[in-house]
């Protein structure tokens, strides 16, 4: 049995708890402005997936990719947010070709700020059959039906300091990184060798077909906005009449992997009407 004295240490100690974790739900909620408290969606045209195989000083970037999905802040408890992501090479695929998705399952903020996202990550590698054959009437390649093969393992992905996120006209941005050995995740280690990634993202790509088109064809030709391209050192391959271009200055052992996420978020118009009718209630 409890006594008199135990019991009101008891009280003390769960009030010191909800005190210490009312003062971290209440700096993170101050440094995150009220309405990123609510849910705000990716702008699919500017939030990037870079991806790289190697570490440390012989990491390599081998490609992009495209990121869409939202993150909903709880006001409860903005520590722990949803976070669902979609990782995609875009529209310009070839015969084999990968995509990615990520749904946190729980979430806690480091002693440095850092938020620690963990959950799982759903990596689908499609391959097709493609026929190539080169006449007068060629238009480029075609492809047969997708096959899909998918594997799905627990990641954890590392965000920014959530104290210092801060809304700029309506925008979020919001990083992090998240790393993997074959070991673990064979799928993705394989997904990312792919020689598929684009290595630059282009946005209000316009394409169009050359006016003749025959044993020449090399393809359509494109117009449009960079916002972002692989960010390797690269080194001149031969010299003199030897020389034929550049290649990247490291060769990355392929059993290590890295994907840095750059997100940028917009406030959902939904949830902002939402909000408003709460202020308005509470005025009344």
């Amino acid at each position: 049995m409890k006594t008199l004295g135990s019991r009101n240490l008891h009280f003390v100690t769960g009030k010191i708890r909800l005190a210490l974790a009312f003062l971290l739900v209440l700096t993170v909620s101050l440094s995150i402005p009220a309405h990123a408290q609510e849910a705000w969606r990716l702008d699919s045209q500017l939030s990037i997936a870079r991806l790289s195989l190697g570490s440390g000083a012989n990491a390599l970037e081998i490609g992009l990719a495209r990121v869409s999905g939202d993150v909903v802040f709880d006001s409860n408890d903005p520590t722990d947010p949803s976070v669902n992501l979609e990782i995609t090479p875009g529209d310009d695929t070839g015969a084999e070709y990968a995509r990615m998705s990520f749904t946190s399952k729980r979430s806690v903020m480091a002693s440095d700020g850092e938020l620690i996202v963990t959950g799982d990550l759903s990596v689908t590698r499609i391959e097709r059959s493609v026929t190539a054959e080169p006449n007068e009437a060629y238009a480029g390649p075609q492809y047969g039906d997708p096959v899909a093969h998918t594997d799905t393992r627990q990641i954890v992905l590392a965000f920014d300091d959530l104290r210092q996120l801060a809304a700029h006209d309506g925008t979020l941005l919001f990083s992090g990184t998240t790393s993997a050995v074959r070991e673990d995740f064979p799928q993705l280690l394989d997904a990312l060798t792919l020689d598929d990634w684009p290595t630059a993202l282009v946005n209000d790509k316009k394409c169009e077909a050359p006016s003749t088109i025959g044993e020449d064809y090399s393809g359509m030709k494109c117009t449009g906005t960079e916002i972002a391209e692989v960010s390797n050192t690269e080194v001149p391959t031969g010299v003199g009449e030897g020389y034929y271009g550049f290649q990247p200055a490291v060769t990355p052992d392929r059993n290590h992997a890295t994907i840095a996420l750059n997100l940028r978020l917009t406030q959902m118009a939904a949830t902002a009407s939402v909000g408003s009718k709460a202020v308005d209630s509470a005025g009344h």
